[in-house]
């Protein structure tokens, strides 16, 4: 749409859209995550699903849509390194800066469950494309490891509802009587798709928006169009296709459903790995000459680095205070928020700089 303006219209009338996109865009994530949230609660208790699974399956996917968008687009128009790029800056993105900020709103719980199964598979998932990339020189990265790491999610995905299939009756007997009776499970659906359209549409409107900024200030100043790229892909569009899981994240912390909020971030960092990427490769497997150093060691093994930043103190916690205090939760106080969002921030700035020259 901005591009469409932009044939008609002088570059300073620009302004006022873009500036109302940014606020507009902003005012509708929050109202959106509200509702996608409500309605994600109302769905897990009407199905008796455990809310980490809730989170996984259905918030996680569903905030994910619009990487999954972007780097299959990416993909078609022969531009799978973007879509790559994509995943890899929004995996980093959804655990240092929205699990960061769900933590500085208030401690977040982490469930024991995520910690010795969800997220070893995505460590695991991570060190096979180390793997992948580490061998990437000779025939680079082919439709055999998009294969194999759609089919791994797959395999990981059924287990996960199966297994919640199976625990049903143990959360029916589990749950609070003295609680609000959730929303039916029609209205629950309606919530949690409305929400999540808007969810998307909002992010969208937001990253046209920013996009525009961006470029035009980077113009002004005489950055190389490669240099604009680059830093709006790995940046401002990582950061937009991210926004959805922010919002929705931030909005369940505050409503006291850390499950679901955890559960997004990992089972979109699994989805954008195993599928997104994944198809991506699949559509259009990448030269091992095309895979950019930047993205095979920096992007990778930040991505890893910042994973085991959330998992090692989880399991240092949850096995220090198994024996004092059984629970199955382990909480994470505001400290490691300023943590997580200083090393995204720290991140970022690495990555202009390193763009720069």
């Amino acid at each position: 749409m901005m591009n469409l303006f932009a044939l008609s219209l002088p570059t300073w009338s620009l302004w006022p859209f873009a500036i109302l996109g940014l606020i507009l865009g902003m005012f509708l994530l929050t109202k959106s995550a509200d509702i996608f949230v409500d309605g994600a609660v109302s769905l897990a208790k009407r199905l008796a699903m455990p809310p980490l699974i809730i989170g996984f399956v259905i918030v996680g996917f569903g905030t994910s849509a619009p990487e999954m968008i972007v780097s299959v687009l990416a993909a078609i128009q022969g531009a799978p390194v973007l879509a790559l790029g994509n995943a890899y800056g929004s995996n980093i993105t959804n655990i240092l800066l929205i699990l960061g900020a769900c933590m500085i709103v208030a401690p977040i719980a982490i469930h024991r469950v995520a910690l010795r199964r969800d997220i070893p598979f995505l460590m695991i998932i991570m060190g096979a494309l180390a793997t992948f990339c580490a061998f990437a020189s000779t025939d680079g990265l082919t439709r055999i490891e998009g294969v194999i790491l759609i089919s791994a999610f797959l395999a990981f995905l059924s287990w996960q509802i199966y297994v919640a299939c199976k625990g049903r009756a143990c959360a029916c007997e589990d749950a609070e009587t003295t609680e609000a009776p959730p929303a039916p499970i029609g209205k629950a659906l309606l919530l949690t798709l409305v929400g999540l359209l808007l969810l998307i549409g909002a992010s969208q409107m937001l990253v046209a928006s920013a996009k525009w900024i961006a470029i035009t200030i980077g113009n002004a100043i005489g950055m190389s169009e490669t240099a604009i790229q680059l830093i709006v892909g790995v940046t401002i569009v990582a950061l937009g296709t991210s926004l959805p899981e922010l919002m929705a994240s931030i909005s369940a912390t505050r409503k006291g459903q850390d499950d679901i909020a955890v559960g997004n971030v990992i089972g979109s960092n699994c989805f954008n790995l195993c599928m997104v990427a994944g198809l991506a490769i699949m559509i259009h497997p990448v030269p091992g000459k095309d895979l950019p150093i930047d993205l095979r060691y920096r992007d990778l093994f930040t991505m890893i680095f910042a994973t085991l930043l959330i998992w090692i103190p989880g399991l240092l916690l949850w096995y220090r205070l198994r024996k004092q205090k059984p629970s199955p939760h382990i909480a994470l106080g505001r400290g490691y928020g300023f943590l997580f969002v200083s090393l995204w921030i720290i991140y970022t700035l690495w990555v202009f700089l390193a763009t720069q020259h």
